[in-house]
């Protein structure tokens, strides 16, 4: 699902293997860094609270909540959630362990938490957290209060197969930790230390309860068998529920996208909430009732009451079918759709220059979401999108050979920030890059521009194959009637053209010229998108918007023939570059490869390109280096060359 900013560049990859959360890790997550700070300053009036002997009825539920509330911090740290800098990422989860098991390391944490991740739902030695939720219902507060004296007992199980460094330094933490409590007690504050105990004990157990049993107990699906069914989201009574959860109400969503931030869960959910219910996502009510996606939808329509931060007020969007007006052809390859608005949803569709809309359709049985930009001028007051076909594209085939005026198509209002605010009387001078279909924002942003500021300039860089393969092209022709916009074809299989080849910063900055640029536009794949960007720097204003290439030319769906190795195995298989994970794809196929956190940060997952070429969708631990030489996070990585060879030894 995209969106657009204007300071990075933007993932246009359709909702089909593992939905875009739209959230990254941020530079510092300050709600984080402010919960520990908060949480910190508890633990000091706590520690007066000893010091003073104050009533065990207010010390007790102090030092569960410091517990409770640090392993929140030391938890968004293991998944490399707290800052895009490691070391910074990994202070705070090593000042906050002491608050929550000042007896274990962080890399033991570390290690326990990300094999529950793995192997969610396996038995309780392959899966550290299945403790919780083991055994007849008498026990299990028992086994809540005691999660941490497993997992010492899990660790001590598999001690051999971890390095030698770890292992030092965790036996050097356990016995100082002990050396310490114990000399606490000596010195006569036993009584003192004792309450703390209590608290962090039960601490300990809430943590279990809510982090491990409500997500996970009664799901009977591993991890591997189905990541959507392993672990659930409990809904309802948000208000209050979400904040005493720490969002762990949505602990679907950080199983699926492990390094987004906790206080981003619920927007994450929202955002691609009707990807996770065509997936069997499991939810269930905060009292526990099971719901289908269609209960669901039900009832989230009766009972709603989650407000996103500056969302207060309106409403989740949802689809609405509308009627295909008219199917156009534009060029061989590319079709032009444009949809009939009814006048009771005029607000709901009005849109913006450069915006996009999602379409979903059901192809052959199945629901098939693509993301399309708006080409039309915002006073045409007409809702067009432009789909050019990828070979093997399901969606884009269906467009060209079956959809007709008058079918009906789901579709999300409009969505993106990928323009500028306009103003009448400015005087402005707007560059855009476009490459194939990444004409299509730009196309709506042209058109409302020349009507909007009467007294700005355009110029356009426009890559393509051949004149018989560019969209819009005429009536790109008739706009550049007007002498305020001008048009640069660069045309790549066309040796003869008046600018072949393909667009290098170079060429735009010579035609764009030396004067001033208010406001660039960049939208095509992302290497071209990303290389301008460097080349323009900060000192301009630039908006991306990138689409998911192959390495030669615009698209956005390909089918690649990927070979991947590991050891003395190697796996031959079809996948999309829409699709799943190249390590998704690998664990499918029976490889058993290398992976940890699943969410980018680790480095566990890393593979070798040997051929070909892979993206991926976010990477916190991989240096430039590393990418330069063609390593790739295969957590994050999909095929966008039509074949790919990866190997994890090499």
């Amino acid at each position: 699902m995209p969106t657009s900013t204007a300071t990075r560049p933007v993932d246009l990859r359709p909702v089909l293997g593992l939905p875009d959360p739209g959230e990254r890790v941020p530079t510092l997550a300050w709600p984080t860094a402010g919960l520990y700070v908060g949480t910190l300053g508890l633990f000091v009036v706590q520690i007066v609270g000893l010091a003073r002997s104050w009533t065990p009825w207010a010390l007790v539920p102090m030092g569960a909540a410091v517990t409770y509330l640090m392993f929140t911090v030391l938890h968004e740290s293991i998944h490399h959630a707290v800052s895009t800098n490691t070391r910074l990422n990994d202070l705070f989860g090593r000042l906050a362990i002491p608050f929550v098991a000042p007896y274990a390391s962080f890399a033991l944490v570390k290690f326990i938490h990300i094999e529950h991740h793995r192997n969610t739902n396996e038995p309780k030695l392959v899966d550290p957290d299945q403790w919780t939720s083991e055994g007849p219902a008498w026990q299990l507060p028992f086994r809540w209060a005691s999660l941490d004296l497993w997992y010492v007992a899990f660790y001590l199980h598999r001690i051999g197969e971890r390095p030698r460094r770890e292992v030092a330094v965790t036996l050097a933490v356990f016995v100082g930790a002990i050396a310490g409590l114990a000399s606490v007690a000596v010195l006569g504050a036993g009584p003192e230390l004792l309450l703390w105990l209590v608290g962090q004990r039960l601490g300990v157990l809430v943590l279990a309860w809510w982090f491990d049993y409500l997500p996970h107990h009664g799901l009977p699906l591993t991890q591997r068998q189905h990541k959507y069914q392993a672990t659930r989201v409990r809904v309802g009574r948000e208000s209050w529920m979400t904040p005493l959860f720490v969002y762990q109400n949505y602990h679907l969503v950080h199983h699926l996208h492990p390094s987004v931030p906790f206080y981003r869960y619920v927007r994450a959910w929202r955002r691609n909430e009707q990807a996770y219910l065509d997936r069997d996502a499991a939810i269930s009510t905060w009292f526990g009732r099971s719901l289908t996606a269609d209960e669901y939808r039900t009832w989230r329509r009766l009972t709603d009451d989650v407000v996103l931060d500056g969302d207060a007020g309106r409403a989740a969007p949802v689809f609405h079918p509308l009627r295909v007006a008219a199917v156009e052809t534009l060029t061989e390859e590319s079709r032009l759709v444009v949809l009939e608005v009814p006048a009771d949803l005029a607000e709901t569709y009005a849109y913006r220059h450069g915006q996009h809309v999602t379409v979903r359709a059901i192809i052959d049985g199945a629901a098939v979401t693509r993301t399309y930009s708006i080409v039309s001028a915002v006073s045409e007051r007409r809702l067009a999108i432009a789909v050019r076909h990828v070979p093997g594209g399901i969606f884009s085939g269906y467009v060209l050979e079956h959809l007709q005026a008058g079918d009906l198509l789901d579709v999300l209002p409009p969505a993106g920030h990928f323009r500028t605010e306009l103003d009448p009387a400015a005087r402005r001078r707007y560059v855009a890059v476009a490459a194939g279909s990444g004409i299509t924002p730009i196309m709506s942003i042209v058109r409302t521009v020349l009507e909007e500021e009467p007294r700005s300039t355009v110029t356009v860089v426009y890559g393509n194959r051949t004149p018989s393969s560019t969209m819009f092209r005429g009536e790109l022709a008739a706009l550049a009637a007007d002498d305020r916009l001008r048009v640069h074809h660069v045309l790549s299989r066309t040796p003869d053209a008046e600018l072949p080849g393909r667009i290098t910063p170079s060429l735009v900055r010579e035609l764009a010229g030396e004067d001033p640029v208010d406001a660039w536009f960049l939208c095509g794949p992302d290497a071209l998108v990303r290389e301008l960007s460097t080349e323009l720097g900060t000192t301009e204003r630039v908006l991306t918007e990138v689409f998911h290439t192959t390495a030669t030319d615009p698209a956005i769906d390909v089918e690649s023939r990927v070979v991947i190795a590991h050891g003395e195995r190697r796996l031959e298989i079809d996948l999309r570059s829409t699709g799943d994970t190249l390590l998704d794809a690998a664990l499918q196929g029976g490889l058993e490869p290398p992976y940890s956190c699943a969410g980018g940060a680790c480095g566990t997952c890393r593979a070798k390109v040997l051929l070909g070429r892979a993206v991926m969708d976010q990477n916190h631990a991989l240096d430039d280096a590393e990418v330069a030489a063609g390593y790739v996070l295969t957590c994050q990585a999909h095929p966008v060359t039509e074949e790919l060879h990866v190997d994890y030894d090499a």
